[in-house]
């Protein structure tokens, strides 16, 4: 799927509630008094709504799992739909109260049939028109759905930002002080443990993948479909899509745990591991990249399907623990 020049975000508001709603009142109160967000991360009205919010974008199991917010996108769109992320945020309604909210980028919908629709003011009409029965099934007033578009215009400074996330990710895994640069080469440094730095890659992309909050996390959200970050990204979804729908109880039959640890390849793309398959010389600059790259499937395969990522993960670490 070649990436989208123009990037247009899906919203979906969590209306106020039909019944009990002195916990949503009592939140508004305090948001608009200016509570703290430390103060208001425990209050009984976010924890319900981040359970909702968990309950529409949560996938129990491989690819095939739909989960009901692609299930409530594609009954709309009549083709079966898989959203490879989602963003549970808060926002300000016209009403002026604080709602939580699902934000859905079209270009990490397939196919690429769906997505495109998804940019069309109709299909946001049609969705709103569902939504409108859905609300009372799900207990609320309304439910809401709206879009934003802009152009990814690129640049040079885009492009920086880029190279820094990437020295970024790769430093993150490798303990080495951030630079564009590589690092300098040295002729008495121990064997190179590429697996285990593999595997210390896709650790740290999966962590990252939990935490929206990190600053490398929220960098990596806001350029992963922009230029030039996007061309890079669209083999990281396609490789952690294949991941996704593998069947974990099929890969442990058929994969010994001794030679698990060996699936972190896999992370890394098949051009990069024919590069290695056709020589095992790993200079300074590809061993970041291939951090990097690691990092990034891992990443992917955390949003898209956390429980085929801990499957995995586990048998891969089965021996070396």
């Amino acid at each position: 799927m070649p990436p989208l020049s123009v990037l247009t975000d899906l919203t979906l508001v969590l209306g106020p509630p039909l019944h009990n709603g002195t916990s949503f009142l009592d939140f508004q109160v305090a948001a608009r008094a200016g509570s703290a967000a430390s103060a208001l991360a425990d209050h009984e009205w976010v924890r319900h709504e981040h359970a909702a919010v968990e309950a529409l974008t949560a996938r129990e199991g491989p690819l095939t799992a739909r989960t009901l917010l692609e299930t409530m996108i594609g009954g709309v769109l009549h083709v079966d739909v898989t959203i490879a992320d989602a963003d549970r945020c808060w926002v300000r309604h016209a009403d002026d109260q604080l709602y939580a909210a699902v934000r859905i980028n079209t270009a990490d919908v397939r196919p690429r049939a769906a997505a495109l629709a998804l940019q069309q003011v109709e299909a946001v009409e049609a969705l709103n028109a569902v939504a409108t029965s859905l609300a009372t099934l799900d207990g609320r007033h309304w439910l809401a759905w709206s879009s934003h578009s802009e152009a990814d215009d690129g640049g040079d400074e885009q492009t920086q930002r880029v190279m820094k996330i990437v020295a970024d990710m790769a430093a993150a895994v490798l303990g080495e002080a951030t630079s564009l640069s590589p690092p300098p080469v040295r002729g008495d440094e121990p064997p190179l443990d590429l697996l285990g730095e593999l595997l210390r890659a896709i650790d740290a992309g999966a962590q990252h993948a939990q935490q929206p909050q990190l600053p490398l996390s929220a960098e990596l959200r806001a350029l992963r479909h922009r230029d030039p970050l996007c061309h890079e990204w669209q083999r990281v979804a396609m490789d952690a899509f294949f991941l996704a729908a593998q069947s974990p109880e099929r890969v442990r039959a058929q994969v010994a745990e001794a030679d698990a640890a060996a699936l972190a390849y896999l992370f890394v793309g098949k051009e990069r591991t024919d590069r290695l398959k056709a020589d095992p010389f790993v200079s300074p600059r590809f061993r970041r990249e291939l951090a990097a790259r690691a990092f990034m499937t891992a990443y992917a395969l955390q949003r898209l399907a956390p429980t085929v990522f801990t499957a995995l993960r586990t048998h891969m670490t089965a021996v070396r623990g």
